[in-house]
């Protein structure tokens, strides 16, 4: 029976066990390894980061996609619909969104609507603190001379 080959631990890099993935106050064994300056650092990025946790709480439900309305032509041609565009029929909302690489859309009451569009909006404002939240796991990452590119 082939064993696993035991792993090589590298002795100038400490272990990072101690760290979780939900605590941002983890606890590195590189930390005490830090400057005093990184260290603040590393206290501010942490609030920072405990900060975009509470808001992302505060984001409601999330859809992808966009919503529309349009006004439209229908194929009767002596219906006002075909006078200009001040006469077509509507509005109509659609909701469309990517699924499998193909575009869906759906069509949506005023009411529909106007949900979809929050839900939107939602997923856009969790996209930007996710977004936060990266940019700043980087500068922390940073400190302890991880380098991201």
């Amino acid at each position: 029976v082939d064993l696993p080959k035991p792993l090589r631990t590298v002795p100038s890099v400490p272990a990072i066990s101690t760290y979780t993935v939900n605590n941002v106050e983890a606890n590195f064994a590189m930390s005490k390894n830090l400057s005093p300056t990184k260290q603040h650092r590393l206290l501010r990025y942490e609030e920072d980061y405990r900060q975009l946790k509470k808001e992302l709480l505060q984001v409601g439900h999330v859809l992808q996609g966009s919503v529309t309305t349009r006004w439209i032509e229908c194929g009767n041609a002596s219906c006002r619909c075909h006078d200009g565009p001040q006469s077509r029929h509507g509005p109509y909302y659609q909701w469309s969104w990517k699924h499998q690489g193909k575009t869906v859309s759906r069509y949506l009451n005023a009411e529909q609507a106007d949900l979809c569009k929050q839900w939107i909006a939602n997923h856009r404002e969790l996209e930007t603190i996710v977004k936060r939240m990266r940019n700043l796991s980087v500068r922390i990452a940073g400190l302890y001379d991880i380098r991201h590119k």
